[in-house]
């Protein structure tokens, strides 16, 4: 009786393996540049550079959230389809109404001076990230990344630009 994988037999040509396609171009450069071991996956510590360079900020708590939603594998490690889910959904968040942005921006503008400040943006992570601790290194960054004619302060055109909108 021949064996199931018989060698004489002609076999069917093998279906190709289906590639995968992402649905932005860049994604695929950006896992690339954040796999730094180059193992197929993003880690957590991995993900943390990466967040950064999509304009989050990578508190614990946001990290964790994102393995629990969209690591499929349970290993804490996001492949490719995974991560092209997550930065498809950080990209949909800059389609907020003009409104609900503007008074957003009046929220954490404390003083009314049309600007927010270091103290203001401080104040306006650590409500909106609550029990997270919100570092100076984070609120200085996100400063020096949203404030780009480096005058200290943020303005609504600057934070529109940060969340990728147009006034």
């Amino acid at each position: 009786m021949a064996g199931l994988c018989d060698s004489n037999k002609p076999t069917a040509p093998s279906a190709p393996v289906p590639t995968i396609r992402v649905t932005s171009p860049d994604v695929e450069e950006i896992f690339r540049k954040f796999d730094i071991n180059k193992d197929g996956y993003i880690s957590t510590s991995e993900l943390e550079d990466a967040l950064w360079d999509l304009d989050a900020v990578p508190t614990e708590g946001l990290i964790k959230a994102i393995m629990d939603q969209y690591c499929r594998h349970g290993n804490d490690q996001l492949d490719l389809v995974e991560f092209d889910t997550l930065v498809a959904d950080f990209r949909s968040i800059g389609n907020v109404d003009p409104e609900t942005l503007l008074k957003t921006f009046n929220k954490m503008d404390k003083d009314g001076s049309g600007f927010i400040d270091l103290e203001e943006l401080r104040q306006g992570l650590q409500e909106y990230f609550r029990d997270e601790p919100v570092t100076e290194d984070i609120v200085q960054t996100i400063m020096d990344t949203v404030d780009k004619n480096k005058d200290g302060k943020i303005s609504i055109v600057e934070f529109v630009n940060f969340l990728n909108l147009s006034v």
